[in-house]
């Protein structure tokens, strides 16, 4: 006679990460009686299983079990993690504000119970990822920890600290939010924390944390420890999101060989998957392409990830690229209206881009805003790589010796960052400064530094024209110089036909459109 289905050992496999086992167990229990507490269970099984439409399926089943059962903190719980895992599987933010409005509205009647302080995290993540307002999110981050502290729920207490120590950080208190991380992570790995969502989480928010204040190199040691955790426990969600995070870290610190097998080995784990983490692994080989002068490419990946908010600056420094200034500050100005002015650190993110494109589209005083408010985070955050970026936007706006001061400014602070491909461009500005202010051996050591790092990162001349011939990089380096295609003929004793023909194979390898976006491109991946 087959044993009988044990709900007991079911919740053992899920204790114990066991993931097919769990689903394996809970199935059994499942086949007897529908009871939600095992579609939750199964419905967390298949969360780290990455089986965004079972896990779904099952958490929308244990809601409705528990509602033929009156059982309204039971509904509460599971409308909670439907709020975060519909967000999470893409079934996007309407579906995710719907169920955590029903999830409060369940919890209003009830005595002050953990639900109480799940609700409040999810709410917070919400408020924060969705809605960009760090202020909502501190102040839900807080009810959580005092509610965990009041239920005497560790995980929950400090997933509340946690995610109240990312929203100051993103306010642009980050001394005092890395604190609360810092305490709250030494919990998570010491083993104070039980569930290893949570403590991926959490581990997950210090390295966002670093990442959006420029701490790369703190970032990048924790992405290699979480992902060492990861791995052992056989947690692949947070391998994956841990990957993501090392590869963009590895990007801004020059390692963008590392950076692209990352991204790539990673995009191939996440195939099949909905998980919004693949949009971003997306965006972000994206970037990386754009940055490697391979504009077609990155114009495919980050038309994938339209909607991502770094997606859209790297998307309108693409247009930029390409010499349409007009799409990109358009781009960037309805972008940053979309931001709180109280998450200074996503804006700072986009200001610099904003500055750039606003000066190309001949909008001179909102670039001046632009860069007041940058300056002015830039000096309340304080961290070295803001106060980079902010003196390369003043020195855009400035001229003679101001703007001289403050490329140097800026070249020396990104070197001191590690921010390579920033310093090299940095460099070049200064070069072009330096030109213009009749000191040409110093704008041409400042320019071959500058190629020096370029060529380091994988930006040089073979990138970009190596799918060209060596007439047809010829011909793109005349095109960016301004000649007309007589003028092009005449200069390489070639007839304007042929001209006319290499042109267009041009524009066809590159996967550009018009003689104006291959001289933008000639120009940006340093063809010329």
């Amino acid at each position: 006679m087959a044993n009988a289905p044990d709900p007991v050992s079911a919740r053992e496999s899920l204790r114990r990460g066991a993931w097919a086992e769990a689903v394996g167990a809970y199935s059994a229990v499942l086949a007897v009686e529908d009871d939600p507490i095992a579609h939750e269970g199964i419905a967390q099984a298949y969360w780290w299983l990455d089986d965004g439409v079972q896990c779904l399926r099952h958490r929308e089943a244990a809601y409705r079990g528990h509602r033929d059962r009156g059982d309204d903190l039971g509904a509460a719980r599971a409308a909670t993690s439907l709020a975060w895992d519909a967000l999470l599987f893409g079934q996007g933010a309407a579906v995710a504000r719907g169920w955590i409005a029903r999830a409060g509205d369940l919890l209003e009647s009830e005595p002050l119970a953990v639900e109480h302080g799940w609700y409040a995290v999810r709410a917070a993540e919400l408020a924060l990822s969705v809605d960009e307002d760090p202020v909502s999110a501190l102040d839900w981050s807080e009810r959580a920890c005092a509610t965990g502290r009041r239920v005497a729920d560790a995980d929950l207490a400090f997933a509340g600290q946690a995610y109240a120590g990312l929203s100051m950080v993103m306010a642009g208190d980050v001394d005092a939010g890395i604190r609360l991380l810092d305490g709250a992570v030494a919990a998570a790995t010491a083993g104070d924390v039980a569930d290893p969502m949570w403590m991926g989480k959490i581990c997950c928010w210090l390295i966002v944390a670093c990442r959006q204040s420029q701490d790369i190199e703190r970032a990048a040691e924790w992405s290699a420890r979480v992902a060492e955790i990861s791995r052992a426990r056989d947690l692949a969600p947070l391998t994956s999101v841990c990957r993501i995070q090392y590869a963009a870290v590895q990007m801004e610190r020059g390692g963008w060989r590392d950076a692209d097998l990352q991204l790539r080995s990673t995009l191939t784990a996440l195939s099949d998957s909905r998980r919004e983490s693949r949009v971003e692994a997306v965006a972000q080989l994206g970037e990386l392409r754009r940055r490697q002068g391979r504009l077609a490419e990155a114009e495919s990946l980050l038309r994938q990830a339209e909607f991502f908010g770094p997606a859209i600056v790297s998307r309108a420094r693409l247009h930029l690229d390409l010499g349409d200034a007009a799409t990109a500050w358009t781009a960037l100005r309805a972008h940053l209206a979309d931001l709180p002015t109280t998450n200074l650190l996503t804006r700072a993110a986009v200001l610099p881009a904003a500055v750039e494109a606003a000066l190309a589209a001949d909008r001179v005083d909102d670039a001046n805003a632009l860069v007041a408010e940058l300056e002015t985070t830039a000096d309340l955050v304080g961290t070295e790589p803001l106060r980079a970026f902010a003196a390369a936007a003043a020195a855009s706006i400035a001229s003679g010796p101001a703007a001289l001061s403050r490329w140097r400014e800026a070249v020396h602070r990104f070197a001191a960052s590690g921010l390579r491909y920033e310093e090299a461009r940095a460099r070049r500005a200064l070069g072009d400064a330096l030109a213009a202010l009749g000191d040409p051996a110093g704008a041409r050591e400042q320019q071959h530094v500058a190629d020096s790092i370029l060529s380091d990162l994988g930006v040089h001349s073979g990138v970009g024209a190596s799918v060209l011939t060596t007439r047809q990089a010829a011909v793109l380096r005349l095109i960016a110089a301004g000649m007309t295609n007589v003028e092009i003929a005449h200069e390489l004793t070639i007839s304007e036909h042929t001209v006319h023909r290499h042109v267009a194979n041009i524009l066809t390898e590159l996967g550009l459109t018009s003689r104006a976006a291959a001289a933008a491109y000639a120009t940006s991946a340093h063809l010329i």
